[in-house]
């Protein structure tokens, strides 16, 4: 099936798909904290995520912890789709599917776009929901353009490059499969 020069890159791809399967694990507890947090006290969620949008002087009422923290919450699953994804290619290079590997990588490069437009709409609707009880002419919504969003750029573009290439490896190796 492959050749055994390859055996360090099948290694490398199954060292990557754990090291990913660590991360997932992270954002899992991370959400799982998330919560449990927002269930013992809705009100110190909010601020902290207010504090962390620019406004930590903001008094919130408990809707409004309610709905940063599932604003927070959205971020986090659309980060463990991207993720599961990244695995995704991992476990298939590892096993040697160019055509599987292609897929995902296709998968993953359409979910940092999702997570770069998401990231930036919810930096917006945080800020709006921190200051929904604010006097009128102090309510405020931001767009965020910063080194986050600018990394998620690379990252995306990294990922649709590295998914174009992909799809040209699948075909030239299934090509390459069937001439033998």
């Amino acid at each position: 099936m492959i050749n055994i020069e390859t055996k360090p890159v099948l290694q490398s791809a199954k060292l990557l798909e754990h090291a990913l399967f660590l991360i997932l694990l992270t954002l899992m507890v991370a959400t799982a904290v998330l919560v449990i947090w927002t269930i013992l006290d809705v009100r110190e969620v909010g601020q902290m995520i207010a504090t962390s949008v620019g406004y930590a002087s903001a008094t919130l009422s408990s809707s409004q912890g309610y709905a940063l923290s599932g604003i927070a919450l959205t971020q986090i699953f659309v980060w463990i789709a991207v993720i599961l994804r990244g695995k995704e290619i991992f476990a298939a290079l590892g096993a040697g599917d160019a055509g599987s590997a292609s897929i995902a990588s296709s998968q993953t490069a359409r979910l940092l776009w999702i997570m770069l437009i998401w990231g930036i709409i919810a930096q917006s609707l945080a800020t709006l929901v921190t200051t929904w009880n604010f006097p009128e002419g102090e309510r405020a919504i931001s767009i965020s353009l910063g080194s986050a969003q600018i990394s998620t750029i690379f990252a995306a573009l990294l990922a649709t490059f590295t998914s174009h290439a992909f799809v040209l490896g699948a075909a030239l190796w299934q090509d390459h499969t069937e001439v033998i």
